[in-house]
């Protein structure tokens, strides 16, 4: 017996009514839940690969930068001995003041002597200038043993701060004694912080 084409199709409505809302539930589930992380997936492993340039370039960069800090480091303390052999502005007034006393002491008798700064009349007015130096000289001449005179530039080497001794020339001022008459040039670095007035 034929079967009815109203009932047949009424039938298959039926099914695809009942099979709608799961239908409608697998593409709602493959939109929400899998279809993000098939994305995430594929966005993972294009990434993947960009990290670990990234991590490389990271190691590089902090290798660099610790050869840096070390060359840093040692500079600052280059610096520190650098600038502990720099004189203060009142240090370079003391010592001039205190020259003729240190003399003295030797034995010498100083019978010249003549001061003089090289000034930087173009001073930094760059705010990030650290420090500027200014050099200060002494020429002077003296008089005296040539024990007395060695013991003169001994002295100058013990002074706390250095002093450079750019020339000594030394002659015969009486060959009857022995005495000698010695030219001294010194030079002595100052150290100038930003702001502060030459002395």
């Amino acid at each position: 017996m034929a079967k009815d084409p109203k009932s047949q199709s009424s039938v298959s409505r039926r099914y695809a009514v009942a099979a709608t809302p799961f239908v409608i539930a697998a593409v709602a589930l493959y939109n929400w839940v899998i279809s993000p992380h098939v994305g995430y997936l594929h966005a993972m492993q294009r990434l993947e690969p960009v990290m670990g340039r990234m991590a490389e370039t990271v190691d590089t960069v902090a290798g660099s930068l610790d050869e840096k800090l070390a060359k840093m480091r040692a500079l600052r303390g280059e610096l520190r001995q650098v600038e502990d052999g720099l004189f203060r502005p009142e240090e370079s007034k003391s010592f001039f003041h205190d020259l003729q006393t240190l003399v003295e002491t030797t034995g010498c008798v100083m019978t010249e002597a003549a001061f003089t700064q090289d000034r930087d009349d173009k001073r930094s007015e760059d705010p990030n200038a650290v420090a500027i130096v200014e050099a200060a000289h002494a020429d002077m001449t003296v008089a005296g043993s040539y024990e007395e005179i060695v013991s003169l530039l001994q002295a100058l080497q013990q002074v706390r701060r250095k002093t450079w001794v750019d020339s000594c020339h030394m002659t015969l001022a009486d060959p009857r004694s022995g005495r000698l008459e010695c030219r001294l040039s010194l030079t002595i670095y100052i150290l100038m912080q930003p702001g502060e007035l030459p002395q």
